[in-house]
């Protein structure tokens, strides 16, 4: 059909909803202390604002997959926009902290579906280069999103203090794609495509009947591990990077935002040369190599003892998170055309459970042992991402064996 867009149209759009994911999800890091300060809470209070966002984010997945594999990537993204927008405007007047978290809940109950819809994307069209060559490519522009809006808040913060406004100036670009998507006709899914074995297959009259037969599937589990405990390191150190930095190295709103963004923007490069590098090498050799890295960067950071030190080693952490997230999802979740959304979904909510346990597990640590303690957290998080995945990755070869 002529009015379907074209492949271009669809990246161009997949890009953008990245980026925009890529602000809201790290909207709140920066303006932690800012929120704290206007509620009257301690660190724990704020570790379950933030769990409850991740709790939000996990509920989300499996209702996006489900209206991905039975009606299209184009509803959900919509429903997750116009979620977004409506929460950001009761977050940005909540009077109470009550009413806060809340809106921090739905506000990535509604993101979850941008996120399980962006990661779908990709399959929509031939894929000429490896599946997570691609998706490391799709990911640097969450990269962008994450990078540019710390920065910014930063700025703004050093500047009038006021946490709330963040929230309605995030509405624009929220609304902007609402509308983009509403008037982009998406080609058929690439499970629809392929024959009529696969249509049927992913046409169950109840909405979650494929989660069954997903669950059942060993390397989906075992990427949904890796996921939950890469993202808790990642998540994590976003969120409360800023706040250690402000309490350990005694850094401004705007020198410890920039550390964030030096974090997110060397995500951003890495996650550019892992679209690259994943042309000659294997996902695997890809993870391994950046979990073991990772954990020494963390472990370094906790000794850095000025800000070029700091900046430095989180410059390197960067780097070594990088081409996690997108070397799993786009190894695992293509090897089942039919059930993609659901696939999706059950990886993207692991990765919304490490997010909420680790922002949580970090806040205790922080406020009952130490943040030096909570911040050694992520380090094992990312030795233990390099085991699970090879398990992961056996299970998924030993499936196409049986096949």
């Amino acid at each position: 059909m002529r009015d379907v867009a074209s492949p271009r149209q669809i990246v161009a759009l997949n890009f953008a909803a990245m980026t925009q994911h890529g602000i809201i999800l790290l909207l709140v890091g920066p303006m932690i202390p800012n929120i704290m300060a206007s509620f009257g809470i301690g660190e724990s209070l704020a570790g379950l604002l933030l769990a409850m966002g991740s709790l939000g984010f996990v509920s989300g997945p499996l209702i996006a997959g489900a209206i991905i594999d039975r009606v299209g990537v184009r509803a959900a993204l919509a429903v997750g926009f116009g979620v977004e927008i409506v929460i950001l405007g009761v977050y940005g007047l909540s009077p109470l902290f009550a009413i806060a978290v809340a809106a921090h809940f739905v506000l990535l109950f509604g993101s979850s579906f941008i996120e399980t819809s962006a990661n779908v994307m990709p399959t929509l069209a031939a894929l000429r280069r490896p599946a997570h060559a691609v998706m490391s490519l799709v990911h640097t522009f969450f990269s962008i999103g994450a990078f540019v809006g710390p920065f910014l808040i930063g700025l703004y913060l050093q500047a009038t203090g006021e946490w709330r406004p963040v929230m309605f100036f995030a509405l624009i670009p929220t609304g902007v794609l609402l509308t983009w998507t509403l008037t982009t006709r998406f080609p058929a899914r690439a499970a629809t495509a392929r024959g009529a074995s696969v249509k049927q297959a992913s046409t169950h009259r109840r909405p979650l009947a494929n989660l069954g037969a997903v669950i059942g599937k060993r390397y989906v589990v075992l990427g949904a591990l890796t996921l939950m405990l890469y993202v808790g390191a990642e998540v994590g150190l976003s969120s409360w990077v800023v706040y250690y930095l402000q309490r350990q190295l005694g850094m401004s709103a705007v020198a410890s935002a920039s550390g964030l963004s030096i974090l997110w923007i060397f995500i951003m490069i890495g996650r550019l040369a892992n679209s690259v590098l994943g042309n000659r090498m294997s996902s695997l050799a890809l993870v391994t190599g950046s979990g073991i890295a990772g954990a020494a960067g963390v472990a370094g950071f906790l000794l850095a003892r000025d800000a070029l030190a700091a900046y430095a080693l989180l410059a390197w952490i960067g780097l070594c998170l990088s081409g996690v997230f997108p070397n799993v999802m786009g190894e695992l979740n293509r090897r089942d055309p039919a059930l993609t959304g659901t696939v999706t979904a059950v990886m993207a909510m692991g990765a919304a459970i490490g997010a909420g346990s680790s922002q949580w597990l970090l806040g205790f640590l922080a406020e009952h042992v130490s943040l030096p303690v909570a911040f050694a957290a992520p380090a094992l998080f990312q030795l233990l991402v390099v085991v699970v995945y090879r398990a992961a990755v056996r299970a998924a070869a030993r499936t196409e064996v049986g096949m």
